[in-house]
């Protein structure tokens, strides 16, 4: 936090090997365009010369940092309500359509099933390496999902496919108490399908134990705004399960940079597999009336 005697700031450190100033500048310049089009988002700060980031020669190589304007409120996490989740769908569905006319000369990562899956399962397999029966599951369950997918026939037009938040939940976003929301944290953004974007919400919900009907009322939000059509609703559980691997392998990818080797244990392992295996079960009747 950097505070002045008016305002209250964030400042931003880019980690080291994980964004490339192009996938930053993505991000960045989509903030600064939310912010422009009237959305709830912590957005960058301009510097003098008109730049966005800046250089820093940090002990292990150089890395970025910005500036954002600070969110108000609070996070509610866990303790999401039916009307803050309504509203976070809301602004989730309003932003997509916001986003459709978004252009950038920069790059980003394509949510696709190479990016989700793919990656994903190239930096879980040097940990577990011993547990060859458990990979080969996993291999199994990323070759059901893209069969899933392809068998849905989505389509890669807007407004169903388009540039997503990839993080949005009740941590990444702070409510005022007239439930106000500001939105942040959209280091995961990217080209992709929007159903993704509700998934990756309803992962981190049921991460964070949160009940079935507050769900379902994102879910209502969003439709709201935008309704989805039969094949995105049919898709959510199927990428639900995608954002479950992804997850997993954001975190085997950052060992022994953010994580400990010492993180990764056999219980780590086996509690995501009890996880993927309940998620097999799931259908979208399960949250979505």
């Amino acid at each position: 936090m950097v505070e002045t005697e008016e305002e209250k700031y964030i400042l931003r450190v880019y980690r080291r090997g994980w964004r490339n100033k192009q996938e930053i500048d993505f991000e960045l310049e989509l903030l600064s365009f939310l912010h422009e089009q009237k959305q709830p988002v912590a957005y960058p700060i301009t510097r003098i010369d008109g730049g966005l980031t800046t250089e820093i020669a940090a002990p292990e190589g150089k890395r970025y940092v910005a500036v954002f304007s600070y969110a108000s409120g609070y996070a509610v996490d866990g303790k999401l309500d039916t009307k803050q989740s309504y509203i976070l769908g809301e602004v989730l569905a309003e932003i997509h359509q916001v986003l459709n006319s978004f252009k950038s000369s920069f790059s980003r990562p394509i949510l696709n099933n190479e990016y989700l899956l793919d990656w994903s399962i190239r930096s879980i397999t040097p940990l577990y390496q011993y547990r060859k029966k458990d990979l080969d599951f996993f291999q199994q369950k990323i070759d059901n999902i893209k069969n899933q997918i392809a068998e849905l026939k989505l389509t890669l037009l807007a407004p169903g496919y388009g540039i997503c938040i990839g993080d949005v939940h009740s941590g990444n976003a702070n409510f005022t108490k007239q439930n106000e929301p500001t939105l942040f944290d959209f280091d995961q953004c990217g080209y992709g399908w929007r159903a993704f974007d509700i998934a990756k919400f309803l992962h981190a919900a049921l991460r964070m134990k949160i009940d079935v009907t507050v769900k379902n009322s994102f879910v209502e939000g969003y439709q709201a705004i935008r309704k989805l059509s039969e094949s995105e609703l049919t898709s959510i559980p199927v990428f639900i399960k995608a954002a479950h691997i992804w997850v997993m392998g954001i975190s085997t990818n950052v060992v022994g940079d953010v994580l400990p080797y010492g993180w990764f244990t056999d219980d780590w392992l086996d509690e995501r597999l009890a996880m993927l295996k309940i998620l097999d079960n799931v259908e979208s009747d399960n949250f979505i009336t």
